[in-house]
């Protein structure tokens, strides 16, 4: 019962920040227009495809045992993505079909999903996504396996499964930069410009896993962060541009901890850091460029383990924007709330 309460109230966040975006929004004014800083695009439907090289690895140093890294079994992930107007709309999977997510002999099976919805209320980004993992392999086996060798299967936890619900909201300080431009090209940058951006950031985990001795783990973990990113967009030429990234952060992390009817409860200060690089190329209706990201998060536990959860992230992305069906502008014309008008 706790924990579903706790779910619904971690939920409930977007819904209570929307809010408080609408009356914001109601008296900012925007940039959802054209300006000499920015191009807005926001008028015409976009289809984008990102294929990316995803990373994503739990790390492990116990003093006693040593070194652990777990990672999952599925590098290559493809999303699918379409924007209209104020809203932005995501779906991430990571299909069988494409190199690097087809060795389950040696590494084990590994699922993803990924669900992301962004909207922009005036200079306000907000974020909520859902995402699935389940099935890990130890990437360092033959630490703790002496005759293992290159072509022999990892250690593996196909059981072990996250999910998380969460979302961030952050807050462009400057009104000549467009994060739009960077976050899914609805903008596009004609001026050089940077931006602090800070940001709250609020998750709901849980991860589950059935043991070989028929034990049951759960852990269910609330996170909480405050941060602050810098983003820079330079306009290289007219059509082509470069932004670097830097993003920090911290806050606790709250963990129970339920192994066969016993429960254990901790909490931690966790630090989070961050950078990225993108290139980009653009017209008024192709678009295009990569990406390299790093996102991750370090604290200590109760047994003085140190441990790390890190994303890189390497991804190829186009897109392409057109008119949009009459009834689709018609609609969010009649229904559009004040979070969509200009800031």
């Amino acid at each position: 019962m706790f924990m579903a309460e706790l779910k619904s109230f971690i939920m409930a966040i977007p819904s209570f920040i929307l809010m408080g975006a609408y009356f914001f929004c109601a008296q900012a004014q925007g940039q959802l227009g054209d300006s000499t800083s920015v191009r807005s695009y926001v008028d015409k439907l976009s289809f984008g495809i990102d294929l990316g090289t995803d990373f994503d690895e739990f790390l492990v140093d116990n003093p006693d045992v040593g070194y652990f890294h777990l990672v999952t079994n599925n590098n290559v992930k493809l999303t699918l993505g379409l924007d209209y107007d104020f809203l932005s709309l995501s779906v991430g999977l990571a299909p069988k079909f494409l190199p690097g997510n087809d060795d389950d002999e040696l590494k084990g099976k590994s699922s993803f999903q990924n669900y992301q919805v962004n909207v922009f209320p005036g200079r306000l980004v907000q974020n909520v996504f859902f995402r699935r993992m389940k099935g890990f392999y130890v990437e360092n086996t033959s630490d703790f396996l002496p005759t293992w060798s290159e072509g022999d299967p990892h250690l593996q936890f196909p059981d072990l499964k996250s999910i998380t619900w969460g979302g961030s909201t952050g807050l462009v300080l400057n009104k000549d930069f467009s994060l739009r431009a960077l976050l899914n090209r609805q903008e596009w940058q004609l001026e050089s410009r940077g931006s602090l951006v800070p940001m709250i950031q609020y998750e709901f985990t849980k991860m589950t896993n059935n043991f070989e001795d028929n034990t049951y783990g759960k852990e269910n973990i609330v996170d909480l962060r405050v941060g602050v990113g810098y983003y820079y967009n330079w306009v290289v030429a007219s059509k082509f541009n470069m932004a670097p990234s830097l993003r920090v952060g911290i806050g606790p992390k709250f963990s129970k901890y339920t192994l066969s009817g016993e429960v254990e409860k901790n909490d931690y200060l966790v630090a989070e850091y961050g950078a990225g690089i993108q290139l980009g190329y653009n017209t008024d209706h192709f678009y295009m460029g990569i990406i390299g990201e790093l996102d991750g998060t370090s604290y200590r536990d109760s047994d003085s383990n140190a441990i790390s959860n890190n994303l890189w992230r390497a991804v190829f992305y186009v897109g392409y924007r057109l008119e949009p069906p009459k009834k689709l502008n018609d609609f969010f014309d009649r229904n559009k709330p004040v979070i969509g008008k200009p800031r």
